[in-house]
């Protein structure tokens, strides 16, 4: 018998040749992270549309998580600053985005409770969004020029009702947190101030620095730096209690009870985004939240880091919502 036509070698044979069909499709695999296995997530970079300006509040928040988030992620998470009709263009972008990971959307307060009642057509809807994370929440501050004859907040409320309709306040403009805070503000504490809204908070700080206007429900990060330097005098925080990061600075119920006007800020993805990709998400944007040097950052500028879940999220979109639908159609507001 011929060696080669032993049934043992001819065996060996035909499961070498088995194993040599693979090799071409084994080849044409590509080496890396991906490669160790179909339908791994993420395989490439993730997209965060902020709807707001680069430089603001909400940018500053993104991009001290993000280093941390990419870690997590092992791909790169790419801030893309998309500003315009009040946060309602980069939100519709998020909204009409694949649901497949790849798109995250920046929401807040004004994206998600005040825009949807607002704007008869924002162009999405909060059910177009799955949340991720409730990232932060932040106190706006009432300030003024130190030419304005009010040392507090009490001060400022009696010489409001001395002069109705005289003093002036700025804000980010029409609709804007700021806004319907000073809105709450009058109607609580019963009084009338002129509203003058800017284009975006900066300007709104820079017209009470000017004395174009008496005061402001400013946006911490462009009022921070001019209360410490003395420019401005910060009479109160729209928290329901005080601010760490200005401990001195009451809060706006200690005088008016009940007032709250919180801002808050977190993560959302297309509905319809699968729950374990979600999951690995959420996980990228905690772990970002709970660095300890991020969170002291973020405090510094009254940003408090909550890094709550979906569900936590979830019930505070209702709850706000809830709240500020109210006060829209009480003050029959519209933008459009």
């Amino acid at each position: 018998m011929n060696p080669t036509d032993h049934p043992f070698i001819d065996s060996r044979r035909r499961v070498l040749l088995q194993a040599l069909t693979l090799v071409p499709c084994v080849g044409a695999l590509p080496f890396g992270r991906s490669a160790m296995g179909q339908g791994v997530f993420p395989s490439k970079p993730v997209t965060f549309i902020v709807p707001q300006a680069a430089g603001g509040g909400a940018d500053l928040l993104c991009r001290t998580v993000q280093g941390k988030a990419q870690e997590v992620l092992e791909q790169s998470l790419i801030i893309d600053n998309r500003p315009g009709a009040a946060g309602n263009i980069g939100t519709v972008l998020g909204a009409r985005a694949a649901p497949d990971g790849y798109t995250i959307t920046f929401v807040n307060l004004s994206t998600m409770a005040l825009n949807p009642h607002l704007y008869t057509r924002p162009g999405y809807a909060v059910s177009d969004f799955e949340p991720l994370v409730w990232m932060a929440s932040v106190a706006n501050i009432l300030v003024v020029n130190p030419n304005v004859p009010a040392k507090s907040l009490r001060e400022f409320v009696a010489l409001a009702k001395s002069k109705p309709g005289k003093l002036t306040y700025s804000t980010a403009g029409n609709g804007s947190g700021n806004h319907l805070g000073g809105e709450m503000l009058k109607s609580m504490a019963g009084i009338d101030l002129v509203h003058v809204p800017y284009k975006g908070g900066g300007p709104a700080v820079v017209a009470v620095l000017g004395g174009e206007v008496d005061a402001s429900i400013a946006d911490p990060l462009a009022a921070l730096p001019h209360i410490r330097s003395g420019k401005l005098r910060a009479l109160a925080v729209t928290s329901a209690k005080r601010s760490p990061g200005l401990p001195d600075v009451p809060a706006m119920a200690e005088v008016v009870p009940g007032y709250e006007a919180t801002s808050w800020a977190g993560a959302m993805v297309p509905k319809g985004t699968p729950v374990a990709v979600r999951q690995k998400l959420s996980e990228a944007l905690l772990a970002g939240l709970k660095e300890p040097a991020n969170a002291e950052k973020l405090r510094s500028q009254l940003y408090e880091p909550v890094a709550g879940d979906a569900k936590a999220f979830a019930a505070l979109i209702q709850r706000e919502n809830d709240k500020w639908s109210k006060l829209i159609k009480q003050l029959g507001m519209q933008i459009d």
